[in-house]
């Protein structure tokens, strides 16, 4: 019955992802620099202007072209999808005008939408 459940909400938030723009922006900043999303929502980063690139602070990601191969900083116009699976907050920057601890940088904080949604007042049978 546990398991069950657990399915059942997992599979519910799941079903409510949703996807979040982040802009880098030709002043070198990001734009919101902190936004808070739901775990397995997704942020859409997007240039626009400038030499850019998106890489986060733990490495998990580094973005320009693409999140493989063309990820250094580009001038051209890119747009790439980054989900969040991992609670916590992640920060990333800009190789190029930012890095760990200062200048183009931002944040995700990452929350859990089962406990936000009030799943933690389900009571489950021992």
């Amino acid at each position: 019955m546990r398991a069950l459940l657990l399915a059942c909400a997992l599979a519910a938030s799941n079903a409510q992802a949703r996807s979040f723009t982040v802009t880098a922006n030709a002043d070198m900043t990001f734009s919101p620099a902190q936004i808070e999303i739901y775990q397995g929502d997704s942020i859409h980063f997007v240039n626009n202007g400038g030499l850019h690139n998106v890489r986060a602070d733990d490495g998990s990601f580094t973005c320009a072209l693409d999140c493989n191969l063309h990820n250094a900083p580009s001038s051209q116009p890119w747009q790439v999808s980054v989900r969040f699976n991992r609670l916590g907050t992640i920060g990333y920057y800009c190789d190029q005008h930012g890095d760990l601890t200062s200048g183009m940088r931002g944040s995700v904080t990452v929350i859990d939408r089962i406990l936000v949604a009030g799943f933690e007042k389900v009571f489950l049978p021992e």
